[in-house]
């Protein structure tokens, strides 16, 4: 799907009439806008929204239009530049969040995945403790009390070698990054 071509400038709105701006035809190419418009358009209370809106256009903003467009004259050049600087802001949003050009069920599973990772991330800690715990209750031998805390102690000692060594490996690759960026602005 195109997104925010510059040459689509010009979009037939509702009423008939040409809409002229870059800020609403920018929105309008975002797959998540487009989509909920077609649903808004598919469904019958929707249809029906329009249709009234229609109507209150039709019977009170398209009479008064013609003397309006004097004043208008006034403030057209400031409108169209707001509309410009809206306009290069979407493009900046675009740039920085890219997933906002991306398919509505995309950004939908983005978003699920995002505000289930807490989630997800502590059930696989525990499954790894838990884990961890049974192979050293193993190792351990026997059943009991004294057993279950062997597992324990050896099971606190793991986790913590464990994640002391993820440790030191993360902070080797940030130690590594950092000798780079250092010696790239050295050398610029």
């Amino acid at each position: 799907m195109p997104h925010a071509e510059n040459g689509n400038k010009a979009q037939p709105t509702v009423n008939g009439e040409k809409n002229s701006s870059q800020f609403l035809a920018h929105v309008g190419s975002y797959p998540a806008v487009s989509g909920t418009k077609e649903a808004i358009e598919n469904n019958p209370y929707g249809k029906k929204g329009i249709e009234l809106a229609n109507e209150g256009y039709n019977k009170v903003v398209a009479p008064v239009l013609p003397y309006a467009q004097g004043p208008y004259g006034y403030v057209a050049p400031y409108v169209q530049k707001a509309d410009q600087l809206a306009d290069s802001g979407l493009t900046k949003v675009d740039d920085k969040f890219p997933i906002v050009k991306q398919d509505t069920e995309k950004i939908k599973k983005t978003i699920f995945d995002l505000a289930f990772m807490p989630l997800r991330i502590a059930n696989e800690g525990k499954d790894y403790v838990m884990s961890t715990y049974g192979n050293e209750y193993k190792k351990c031998g026997g059943d009991g009390y004294i057993a279950g805390g062997k597992a324990l102690i050896t099971t606190g000692l793991v986790v913590t070698s464990d994640s002391l060594s993820w440790l030191a490996d993360f902070l080797n690759q940030k130690k590594e990054e950092a000798k780079e960026t250092a010696k790239e602005k050295t050398n610029n």
